[in-house]
């Protein structure tokens, strides 16, 4: 799938969620969508309160950012990495996978070309900094980023 169909796919998924009724994930949400996968994404950009997040329960989506994440792992190059230290702003967008088959499935962060899928082991890969721009596009289109939101998280980057 091109870069470009994987944005068709979630614009698609946006427009037909209806953006009045964008679902955002809370404890209720996680409890019901515990049976059923799910992906919350979470964009990891402020300290002290709440992060924007969102949570994809369409199989279609779900399937596409799947196919999207393994086909970085699988081209790019895996490296020992710490974790960078407590830093204030944008630090990334968590991926966290819900539901039934995410029991030994650990969340992972991407920011820029770096996929982190442990505190110390991590994927560089060209593809991650693609996904991770459609998720940013996809938060905009959801509004649960504005355009003061994108700035910071741009000149961050």
């Amino acid at each position: 799938m091109s870069r470009h169909s994987f944005h068709a796919v979630f614009l698609c998924g946006a427009l037909g969620l209806g953006l009045a009724g964008v679902p955002t994930a809370s404890a209720a949400d996680v409890q019901a969508e515990q049976s059923q996968p799910a992906l919350r994404v979470t964009y990891l950009l402020y300290s002290g309160r709440p992060n924007p997040v969102v949570l994809v329960t369409d199989p279609e989506q779900i399937r596409s950012i799947e196919k999207h994440l393994s086909q970085a792992l699988a081209s790019g190059e895996r490296v020992t990495k710490a974790e960078s230290h407590a830093v204030l702003g944008y630090t990334g967008i968590q991926i966290e996978r819900l539901g039934a088959t995410a029991r030994n499935s650990a969340s992972l962060v991407l920011r820029g070309d770096l996929l982190r899928t442990s505190p110390s082991q991590a994927t560089v890969s060209r593809d991650v900094a693609g996904i991770e721009e459609l998720l940013l596009q996809w938060g905009r289109e959801l509004k649960v980023l504005g355009d003061v939101e994108l700035s910071v998280i741009r000149q961050t980057r």
